[in-house]
C-alpha cells in the first residue's frame, strides 16, 4: 500500500509538473503570433508577475492553503487562454500572457515547497521531469497545429482541458497535503496547545511517505520573522547563482538570438521555422537532463559548472547570429542549451531538499525558484535589445522590432511587399 501511494504521488507531480510549465510554454512558442516586433517582450511579460509570486510567496503562502492556490491557478489558466485568444491588440493579448505567467510563478513556487511534506527527492525528480515534458509537448502542441495550418485561436480554445486536467489531478490522484488541515487547526488553537501538536502520517489524506512527515509546528515558514527570512534566502546563494546564469544564457538565447536567427535570417518564413524548432530541440534537452540528472549532479561542483557553460553557450549564439557561420547543424548545440539548463534546474532543488535542515526544506525550495525568474527577466530585456540590434545589422526588413538598435532602415520600407500569410482554418469571421 505504501508503495502504491509512492508511485501515485510520483505521478501526480509529474502531471502537476507538465500542466503548469505547458501553457506557460504554449504562450512562448506563440510570441509570434502575440507580438511578432517584440518575442522578448512576451517572454518579459510571461516572466515579471512570476517574480513577484516568487519575491512574496516566502511571506505570505502559508497563511493560504495549498487547494486555495490551486483553484486560485485554474481560474488564471481559464483567463490567459480567453484573453489571448480574444483580445484585441497586442496589449490586450499581452495582459492574458501575464496571467499565465501568475499562474505559473504561483503553481512552481508552491508545488516545490508541497514536495517537502512527502519523499521530497522522489517528488523533486518527479515534478522536474514533468516540467521539463511540458516543453516538449507545449512545442509539439504549436507545430501540430501549424502542421494542419489552425489558427492561434483555435490552439488556445482547445487548451481549456488544461485547468480541468489541474484540478483532477490535485483532487483525484494526489490528494490535499495534510499540511492544510494541520495548519487549519494550529490557528485555531492556543499557541501552549500547538507546541505539543503532533501529526501521525497515517491520518493524512494524501498518504506522504512517514519519513518526510513532520508536524506543522516543526515548519519554521510560519515562525521566522521577514528579517530572518530574508537572510536565510540570501544564504541559498550557492544554489541560486548558478540558476542565475544558466536563465539569463539560455532565455537571452531563446527570446534574442534565436529570434533573429533564419536560414537566411531575412526570410521570415525561414526565421519562425528556426525559432519553433531550435526551441522544441532544446525542450527535449530540458527534459532528458531534468529527468536524470538528479543521478548525476552530487555536488554543488558540478551546478555551478553547467552554469558557466550556459554562459559559453550565450556567446558562442552570439557569434552564429551577428556572424551567420550554420544552419540547422545548429540544432546540435540547441540539444546541449536544454542539458545545462534542465540539469541545473533539477541539481539545484535536490540538493536543497538534500542539505537544507527538514524545517527549512519548505520555504527553502520556495523561495529559491525566484532565482530562474530573475534570471529570465535579465535574458528577456537583453533579448529584446538583441533582436533589435541583429535585424539592423542583418537589413530584416519585414518586421520592425520594438527596439530598434538606433538603426531607421524601416522608415521608408514599403510595407505592402510583406504580405501577412493566414491559417486557412480559424473561427469564423477571425484572421489568425
Amino acid at each position: 500500500d505504501k508503495r502504491f501511494k509512492a508511485y501515485r504521488n510520483f505521478v501526480a507531480f509529474w502531471i502537476l509538473g507538465l500542466l503548469n510549465n505547458f501553457l506557460w510554454v504554449v504562450m512562448n512558442a506563440g510570441a509570434g503570433s502575440i507580438n511578432e516586433a517584440g518575442i522578448a517582450l512576451v517572454y518579459l511579460v510571461n516572466v515579471v508577475p512570476s517574480l513577484t509570486m516568487k519575491l512574496t510567496g516566502p511571506y505570505w503562502f502559508h497563511y493560504v492553503s495549498y487547494r486555495c492556490r490551486m483553484h486560485v491557478m485554474a481560474f488564471l489558466m481559464v483567463c490567459c487562454l480567453c484573453i489571448v485568444a480574444w483580445g484585441r491588440g497586442n496589449h490586450i493579448k499581452l495582459l492574458g500572457v501575464a496571467c499565465c505567467s501568475v499562474a505559473a510563478g504561483m503553481g512552481e513556487a508552491s508545488i516545490l515547497a508541497m514536495t517537502s511534506f512527502y519523499d521530497a527527492q522522489s517528488c523533486l525528480a518527479a515534478w522536474s521531469s514533468g516540467t521539463g515534458f511540458a516543453g516538449i509537448a507545449g512545442y509539439l502542441w504549436s507545430l501540430t497545429f501549424d502542421a494542419i495550418d489552425t489558427c492561434f485561436q483555435v490552439q488556445l480554445m482547445v487548451a481549456l482541458w488544461i485547468p480541468a486536467a489541474w484540478l483532477l489531478t490535485f483532487y483525484g490522484l494526489l490528494g490535499i497535503p495534510w499540511i492544510d488541515k494541520e495548519r487549519a487547526t494550529l490557528d485555531q488553537l492556543e499557541e501552549s496547545e500547538a507546541e505539543e501538536l503532533s501529526v501521525e502520517s497515517e491520518t493524512s489524506v494524501n498518504g506522504s511517505d512517514s519519513s518526510s512527515c513532520h508536524s506543522a509546528s516543526e515548519v519554521a515558514t510560519a515562525r521566522l520573522t521577514s528579517k530572518e527570512r530574508f537572510f536565510f534566502i540570501l544564504s541559498l546563494w550557492p544554489y541560486t547563482i548558478p540558476l542565475l546564469f544558466v536563465y539569463v544564457s539560455e532565455y537571452a538565447i531563446q527570446s534574442g538570438l534565436w529570434a533573429a536567427m533564419g536560414f537566411p535570417v531575412t526570410d521570415p518564413i525561414s526565421r519562425r521555422n528556426w525559432y519553433k524548432w531550435s526551441n522544441f530541440t532544446y525542450q527535449v534537452g530540458v527534459f532528458i537532463s531534468r529527468t536524470f540528472f538528479i543521478l548525476i549532479c552530487r555536488s554543488r561542483q558540478v551546478l555551478w559548472t553547467g552554469g558557466l557553460l550556459q554562459i559559453f553557450m550565450g556567446i558562442f549564439f552570439t557569434f552564429a547570429a551577428v556572424h551567420p557561420f550554420g544552419g540547422w547543424w545548429l540544432l546540435a548545440p540547441s540539444l546541449s542549451v536544454g542539458f545545462l539548463g534542465g540539469g541545473v534546474y533539477v541539481g539545484a532543488f535536490s540538493l536543497i531538499a538534500k542539505e537544507q535542515k527538514t524545517e527549512l526544506v519548505e520555504l527553502a525550495l520556495c523561495s529559491a525558484s525566484v532565482a530562474d525568474t530573475i534570471g529570465m527577466i535579465f535574458a528577456n530585456v537583453l533579448g529584446l535589445m538583441a533582436q533589435g540590434c541583429i535585424f539592423g545589422m542583418m537589413k530584416v526588413l519585414d518586421t520592425k522590432p520594438d527596439f530598434t538598435c538606433g538603426y531607421d532602415i524601416w522608415e521608408n520600407y514599403n510595407r505592402t511587399v510583406h504580405v501577412p500569410v493566414y491559417a486557412t482554418h480559424c473561427f469564423p469571421g477571425v484572421e489568425g
